[in-house]
């Protein structure tokens, strides 16, 4: 039995902090790393890759899903699909543009979770991270009530303590698994 915990949820959120907390209390924790045509800054778990080197490694199906937001390339290594395989879980920072396709590629391994906080906690944490100017960071706070609206998708508050957020995903991963292997 496998599962893929699929965090999705605005910048700034703190998906990125949930799966560094959690991939450092459990070492059972299969985190994927994403590729992005951007310099992470070391705050996520990615390999930075310019757009040929993306563009290259996706025609040879290299990735197993690709989407592109905010005029960047996302992917996600073939390698998630043998840990799936094997009848691991692993957790990924997905994307709700990229869900339909997930839940085609993946189906009922597919655990769509969705990280949400106040809009004043992401303001705060936009401003803070320092990569978008004022008017970018009230862009992206307005895109991030599209994605409440996501229905049937279970959530998680990640506006308080980080440590209850990651309590919270570490129920997700210990819930007992729901889908047959897909192999």
């Amino acid at each position: 039995m496998s599962r893929l915990i699929y965090l999705m949820g605005a910048s700034g959120v703190g998906k990125d902090s949930l799966l560094r907390e959690l991939a450092r209390r459990r070492p059972d924790a299969l985190v994927a790393h994403r590729y992005i045509t951007r310099a992470s800054g070391g705050a996520e778990n990615c390999v930075e890759l310019s757009r040929e080197a993306f563009h290259w490694r996706r025609e040879r199906g290299l990735f197993c899903l690709s989407w592109r937001a905010h005029e960047l390339d996302y992917g996600v290594g073939a390698e998630i699909e043998a840990w799936l395989a094997a009848g691991h879980t692993v957790v990924l920072n997905g994307s709700r543009r990229a869900l339909e396709r997930a839940r085609e590629r993946f189906g009922a391994a597919l655990v769509p979770l969705l990280v949400v906080a106040d809009a004043e906690v992401l303001r705060r944490r936009l401003i803070a991270r320092g990569r978008e100017t004022l008017a970018e960071v009230e862009a992206r706070l307005a895109r991030s009530c599209e994605e409440h609206a996501l229905s049937g998708v279970a959530r998680i508050d990640n506006g308080g303590a980080l440590a209850e957020g990651v309590k919270t995903l570490e129920a997700w991963l210990d819930a007992a698994p729901v889908a047959d292997d897909p192999a």
